[in-house]
């Protein structure tokens, strides 16, 4: 009867610190911007002792609560030691719990191939996020490990794990026992798109080996490997397959090639250029897609679309193709320009727009109003890419070039005057689309952020565009002038804040979107840290300074409750409210390249 009161007791006070921290977390959604300091539990001074027993009490309940306490309190050691050792102790019983995987999954049980790895063949599977992790080097290919993690990306369809492909392009250098291969090829029978696009990046890793000291550059042996992928793909069509392989790839790649046939001729003949070449591609079958959307078909090119665009040495070229959705009406064309770019690494484009394609769908997921526009970015060879036009915008530079006016009178010409529903409609989705872009920013550090790249839609939405300097790079060799954490300029504050003293209830608005986002994408963490982390020997200029990983994973804060996460959010915001640097770097950029301030 003793032992039942002890328990009954252990469980209440674990409900009780389990029901004030649900409490505090749901006093910062409904409070963001509260003024109100760290929550009472977070001050109570629990002993490592107590923490290690709430961990046993809530794994006699149930090991999920276990695991959730573990996730509620990430930074906390206690737990996260007790819960591993409960994990291992009765790792039989888990095996339908796929969040048990990273108490037992580890480093340091691969280098002892500990007898645990072997309940991996009777696991449940886990997400397309947490599998890839283990294909990093750290788990130095483990056969079991590796089984499993193929298990799981079998289990999902091809197309869904499509988004990952630069990651398991990535992971072949480390796969010694070519399971990974042997995946791929599996699911290139089982999708024709999903063997396109996995070739493309294929093509997109492929760079000219250089000879140092005599040796092969260290890539030599991958860059093998990528050829002799590429190779089985085409060995493995079918008849009909490789026709359609033959036809896609050679349209894409002949209307790639015009901006080497461009590139002799002087600026003011280029335009024309375009044209006669462009009437030299036929069409050939009505299932040719575009690479950076499958969805997307091609009805035919918009002859009198295609222009050159700026670019130092280089003549990337923009043109307009008439599309179709796949599964829609057939005769419900719709124009979409891409950009065909030579000379030019778009791999790293890809990574960022795959964090924003990650938030995008988190934000998506909690139910939050931020708006982010993940557009499509396909490497197609060495140098070589495709890069989709976000439809309906204008860069704030060219806005610049027809009128002296801010956002703020610009608005008023587009959209009305001030109070007006069309005007508070677009301040409305500029707001949100700042707050969406303000965290991925705070999460990619994204810099080279002048007027050029930043676009806005007919709807009053700002998209951000250029993703060449991310994590530890920045222009000028590596100034970090952008000192802020994204780009609030004065014209941008005028939008969110009327008052112009961060009062105004529009201002409170943004504020508190971005800190719900920022929450948000906490609680996801892990997944956006692997996605970045799988790349970190692609080469990618991002990963070319400092640790990258690390400081991605302290801009998170795991360490900090909700309450002190709001307040770091509230910080980033306020620190980039019309903050010098922005403007500097902004003059900077007018001054040298003309860009509109």
């Amino acid at each position: 009867m003793d032992s039942y009161a002890v328990g009954k007791e252990k469980r209440k006070q674990l409900l009780l610190i389990l029901c004030q921290h649900e409490s505090d977390r749901l006093d910062v959604w409904a409070q963001p911007i509260s003024s109100k300091n760290s929550p009472p539990y977070s001050r109570l001074k629990i002993s490592s002792g107590k923490w290690t027993e709430h961990a046993k009490t809530a794994f006699s309940v149930d090991p999920r609560i276990a695991l959730s306490l573990a996730s509620r309190f990430p930074a906390n050691i206690a737990v996260k030691s007790q819960v591993t050792q409960l994990v291992q102790a009765h790792i039989v019983d888990l095996r339908t719990i796929p969040e048990a995987l990273p108490y037992f999954v580890t480093p340091k049980s691969v280098e002892e191939n500990s007898v645990l790895l072997r309940q991996l063949p009777h696991w449940a599977a886990c997400s397309i996020t947490q599998a890839l992790e283990f294909l990093t080097p750290t788990y130095k290919g483990h056969p079991r490990v590796m089984a499993y993690v193929l298990r799981v990306l079998e289990s999902y369809p091809p197309e869904r794990v499509t988004f990952f492909m630069p990651q398991l392009v990535q992971s072949l250098r480390y796969d010694e026992g070519r399971l990974v291969e042997g995946y791929l090829l599996r699911a290139t029978q089982r999708s024709d798109i999903f063997a396109h696009i996995l070739t493309w990046h294929l093509q997109g890793e492929s760079v000219q080996e250089t000879v140092k000291d005599g040796a092969f550059d260290k890539n030599t042996s991958f860059q093998a490997i990528l050829s002799e992928v590429r190779q089985h793909i085409i060995d493995g069509f079918s008849p009909k397959a490789l026709d359609m392989f033959k036809r896609e790839f050679d349209f894409f790649e002949k209307v790639t090639s015009i901006s080497g046939a461009l590139f002799p001729l002087p600026k003011e003949e280029r335009r024309a250029g375009i044209r006669r070449e462009l009437e030299k591609i036929k069409m050939q079958g009505e299932d040719l897609y575009l690479p950076t959307a499958p969805n997307k078909l091609v009805k035919g090119i918009q002859i009198d679309s295609g222009i050159t665009l700026q670019s130092a040495a280089k003549v990337p070229i923009m043109i307009t193709f008439n599309v179709v959705d796949r599964d829609g009406n057939q005769n419900d064309a719709k124009p979409q320009a891409c950009i065909f770019k030579v000379g030019d690494d778009c791999r790293q484009d890809v990574l960022a727009l795959q964090v924003i394609s990650l938030l995008r769908d988190i934000f998506q997921a909690v139910g939050l109003n931020l708006y982010l526009f993940p557009y499509g970015v396909l490497p197609t060879g060495a140098g070589r890419g495709i890069i989709e036009v976000v439809p309906n915008t204008r860069s704030r530079s060219q806005m610049g070039e027809s009128t002296d006016g801010g956002l703020y009178e610009i608005f008023q010409e587009e959209f009305g005057p001030v109070g007006s529903p069309s005007f508070e409609t677009a301040r409305g989705n500029f707001l949100t689309s700042s707050a969406g872009y303000a965290v991925a920013s705070l999460l990619l550090q994204s810099k080279d952020r002048h007027n050029g790249n930043l676009l806005y839609d007919n709807m009053g939405r700002l998209v951000h565009i250029d993703f060449g300097f991310i994590f530890e790079t920045s222009p000028g060799g590596n100034m970090r002038f952008e000192s802020a954490h994204f780009k609030l300029s004065h014209e941008m504050t005028q939008l969110l804040d009327p008052s112009g003293n961060m009062k105004s209830e529009s201002w409170h608005q943004f504020v508190s979107l971005c800190v719900k986002g920022y929450l948000a994408a906490r609680r996801y963490m892990e997944g956006i840290i692997s996605t970045v982390e799988m790349m970190v020997e692609s080469g990618l200029p991002c990963f070319s300074r400092g640790d990258p990983i690390e400081k991605l994973r302290k801009r998170f804060h795991p360490e900090m409750s909700e309450r002190e996460a709001a307040h770091f959010m509230i910080h980033v915001c306020t620190d980039a409210y019309n903050k010098w640097t922005t403007y500097g770097y902004d003059l900077i950029q007018y001054l040298q390249q003309g860009i509109e301030k």
